[in-house]
Formats: C-alpha cells, structure tokens, sequence
C-alpha cells in the first residue's frame, strides 16, 4: 500500500492540554529549580569558606623556605662544544662491556 503522500509519515497530531497539566509541570519545573539552587548554594557556603581557610593556612604556614636558603641554588659548570669525534669517542669510552654508565 504505497501512498501519493510524501508526507504522510511526517503528519502529526496537536493534543489540547488542560490547565491542571500546564500548571502541574509548571510546579514541578519551579520545585526542581528550587531544589538545585539551594543545592547549589548549600555546596557554594561550605566549600567556599574551607577553600578560603586552606589557602589562608598555606599562604601563612606552608610556603616557607628552608632557614638556610634566600633564593635557588646555582650550580656553576664550565661547557664545551664537542666535535662529532668527541662525541662518538665519549660516548662509547662512557659504556663497558656489561652495558654499564661508569
């Protein structure tokens, strides 16, 4: 039974709701609203303070340097560039025999 319609599958029919069912899913929008932003607000006034006290603590107590240091440490070394047979020759003089770093 194939139609001449080609929109005969897409054809939908328009239902007339009554008050009572608008304002109950109305109701039960709003109430879920409610719940979450008092959910929300509930999470924001704990975590807000522990989050405000725990970067007090630290600012105050854990960023402190050792007693004997000012600033980094520098480490002062002399450099040379090798030439591609220095290279070679240091790299295996750097391995014996049971693949080892000396």
């Amino acid at each position: 039974m194939s139609s001449t319609d080609p929109f005969d599958r897409v054809r939908f029919t328009v239902r007339k709701v009554s008050w009572w069912q608008v304002a109950l899913v109305v109701a039960v929008a709003l109430a879920l609203g409610t719940a979450l932003a008092l959910v929300a607000a509930s999470v924001f006034l704990v975590v807000f303070p522990i989050i405000v006290i725990a970067g007090l603590a630290y600012r105050l107590f854990g960023g402190r340097r050792r007693a004997g240091t000012s600033g980094p440490e520098i480490i002062e070394a002399e450099y040379r560039v090798l030439s591609p047979e220095e290279a070679a020759r240091a790299d295996r003089d750097r391995w014996d025999a049971d693949r080892r770093v000396r």
